[in-house]
């Protein structure tokens, strides 16, 4: 019966510190020629010479889809790149000023533009003229996006520390049994990494209430020293969780700390909430590269008693408890028993 202890009337179910990163479309461009790097700027060149020129595209985040200008410029004038710089133009789609690559653009790829640009036999007005080529790449993240290329606001990629490979993380704690009432995947939130505009994370979270007490279950949220720029972050991240009918019980941000009610469960009684983490689509690349933490604590309210909510019984025990305390009566009852009949047989053989 000792074993069986004291439970507190309100006490934490479960404390999980959940890492949460936003991603990045970002890409780098260099200059090659062969292998080696383009070290032929300022070069004098003659009609009809080829330069060996490779523009490589690398991308440093995530999945994305490409578009490029090239223009070729010489004393101000606008020349036909298709005529003179020659490349895989079958893998891009021209639409206007821009050629658009018709496949994503997986991160840690690389793609080369175009490989040789030949000088035009020009007039003797083009003498000691320069010849330029001008190359834009832009990219857009290829989750979520609907291929309208006009309603995208193309931005300047944040330059800080930045893990591709980053998946969340996150560690579930389970004190005193706790498990009973909480169920959730091991992996909880751990899809929270490299989360782009328009990216949604769900999970399930399952109450169970096996004590032998009416319960009111808690969450909360909770973080510890996060710049302004984080705290903005957690603010347009949207949290939402509802129940099995539909039924809105949370409809927030994860900066918000309030305590939010899931519920009052009987004894045996339970339900399966759904809980979803959103980015919306208008956040932009400021809020990209971002690395933060949060804890989402799980607790409960024992509410045995009257209806205004004071506790009339402080000892509670869990179902599991209570089956010790059985198995220990039994055994009680059991070894009197026991005892009785071994005194009766020690008199009987006593008589003899």
């Amino acid at each position: 019966m000792l074993i069986s202890g004291i439970y507190s009337l309100s006490k934490d179910i479960n404390t999980t510190e959940v890492g949460i990163s936003t991603g990045a479309v970002d890409i780098e461009i260099k200059e090659y020629n062969n292998t080696e790097p383009f070290n032929e700027d300022g070069k004098y060149v003659m009609p009809g010479d080829e330069i060996v020129l490779i523009p490589r595209v690398y991308n440093l985040g995530v999945d994305c889809y490409l578009r490029t200008k090239i223009e070729y410029i010489i004393n101000n004038e606008v020349f036909s790149e298709i005529d003179y710089i020659d490349g895989n133009y079958s893998s891009w789609n021209k639409d206007g000023d821009y050629y658009y690559y018709d496949s994503i653009f997986p991160k840690k790829g690389n793609i080369d533009l175009f490989n040789k640009v030949t000088i035009p036999n020009l007039s003797s007005e083009y003498d000691g003229k320069t010849v330029m080529v001008r190359i834009v790449v832009e990219a857009v993240q290829a989750k979520n996006f609907d291929g309208n290329w006009d309603s995208v606001d193309i931005r300047k990629s944040i330059d800080r520390a930045y893990d591709i490979d980053y998946e969340g993380e996150s560690s579930i704690i389970y004190d005193d049994n706790t498990n009973r009432h909480i169920s959730l995947d091991n992996s909880f939130f751990n899809k929270l990494g490299n989360m782009l505009p328009g990216d949604t994370v769900s999970e399930s979270l399952v109450i169970l209430n096996k004590s032998s007490s009416k319960n009111e279950y808690y969450l909360s949220l909770d973080y510890d020293n996060l710049t302004d720029e984080e705290l903005v972050l957690l603010q347009k991240i949207r949290l939402l969780i509802k129940k099995q009918n539909g039924e809105v019980l949370v409809n927030s941000n994860l900066e918000n700390r309030n305590k939010y009610d899931l519920g009052i469960y009987k004894t045996g009684k339970g339900e399966t909430l759904k809980i979803e983490v959103s980015i919306p689509e208008d956040v932009n690349n400021d809020f990209s590269k971002l690395y933060t933490k949060i804890k989402w604590n799980f607790s409960y309210k024992d509410l045995s008693g009257n209806s205004d909510g004071n506790i009339l019984n402080p000892i509670t025990f869990d179902l599991g408890i209570d089956i010790y305390i059985i198995v220990f009566v039994f055994s009680t009852i059991g070894l009197v028993i026991d005892m009785f009949l071994w005194k009766r047989e020690n008199q009987k053989e006593l008589k003899k």
